[in-house]
């Protein structure tokens, strides 16, 4: 009975001399994504700036309500560069911090994605776009006039990746879809598994995937298909290409801004009903 007991109390005091360990052990950071590269996310603090390093166990969480009490699951796309996190976790190498949970309030991320740029077309310049279209010359016209009044809003993607930082492209792949269609096809599932492959060999990558549509139909069914087209790649890419969420960019719904081709014949149209992927590599963290 004694010696039971010797042990249960040895047991005991192993277990309260733990615990302060396993406190030190949680870490806290609170600050702003300042950038992201490959697994890893840099965030600002008031003292400096923290690398935060991403896996598939971190659990992202969006805090809604008045009281912030209401939590959502988000994805790892949605921590983008400019947003407000909590993150809880634990000490990594080089004094990183592996994420155990990232949270964020949902107005932070609205404020977040206006910050990069507004990748969204709104809906009176996605409708005066296709309003634009017809079969003679006049309508073609006011077409090109109506991109060319939307010029200040082109460059919102190139913008958007330059609020991020300065980074490299090393591949591109771009996806094709029927009309109205969201199903990638043979030959998009051929060139995104050929576009997976090549990260293989890419230190510290990132993927950045944009949705684009024709300006045919009314705005909001464009910017459902463009969204619902780029979800569909990204899904494919991580199921498929085995590329985790951790290393995509918050996917970006154009709507049918940036045609790649005139959207007055049906080959121009085709061309437009894209998405695509490109794969880059942040300069300043890969130290270029």
């Amino acid at each position: 009975m004694r010696k039971t007991r010797a042990v249960t109390g040895l047991l005991t005091l192993m277990a309260l001399a733990a615990l302060p360990h396993a406190a030190m052990a949680q870490t806290k950071v609170n600050g702003v994504i300042a950038g992201r590269s490959g697994a890893n996310m840099m965030v600002r603090t008031a003292t400096g700036t923290t690398t935060v390093t991403l896996n598939d166990a971190t659990k992202v969480e969006e805090k809604k309500g008045a009281l912030k009490l209401q939590k959502s699951t988000m994805a790892a796309t949605s921590l983008i560069p400019g947003l407000k996190v909590e993150v809880s976790g634990t000490p990594g190498p080089n004094n990183t911090v592996v994420a155990t949970t990232v949270k964020f309030n949902s107005g932070d991320l609205t404020t977040a994605n206006e910050i990069a740029g507004g990748v969204n077309p709104t809906a009176q310049q996605a409708s005066a776009n296709a309003a634009a279209i017809g079969a003679d010359q006049q309508a073609i016209a006011a077409n090109k006039a109506g991109i060319a009044a939307n010029a200040a809003g082109e460059d919102s993607l190139k913008n958007r990746m330059n609020n991020m930082g300065t980074y490299d492209t090393r591949a591109t792949a771009t996806v094709y879809f029927a009309n109205g269609s969201t199903v990638i096809d043979a030959k998009g599932k051929a060139d995104l598994s050929a576009l997976a492959a090549q990260t293989k060999g890419i230190s510290g990558y990132m993927v950045q995937v944009a949705g684009y549509a024709s300006a045919t139909g009314n705005a909001a069914i464009n910017d459902k298909l463009t969204d619902e087209r780029a979800q569909n790649v990204i899904m494919y890419l991580e199921q498929t290409g085995n590329i985790p969420l951790y290393r995509m960019l918050a996917p970006a719904a154009m709507g049918a801004s940036h045609p790649a081709a005139s959207n007055a014949t049906a080959e121009g149209q085709a061309e437009n009903r894209r998405v695509v992927v490109t794969i880059v590599v942040n300069k300043g963290v890969a130290g270029n």
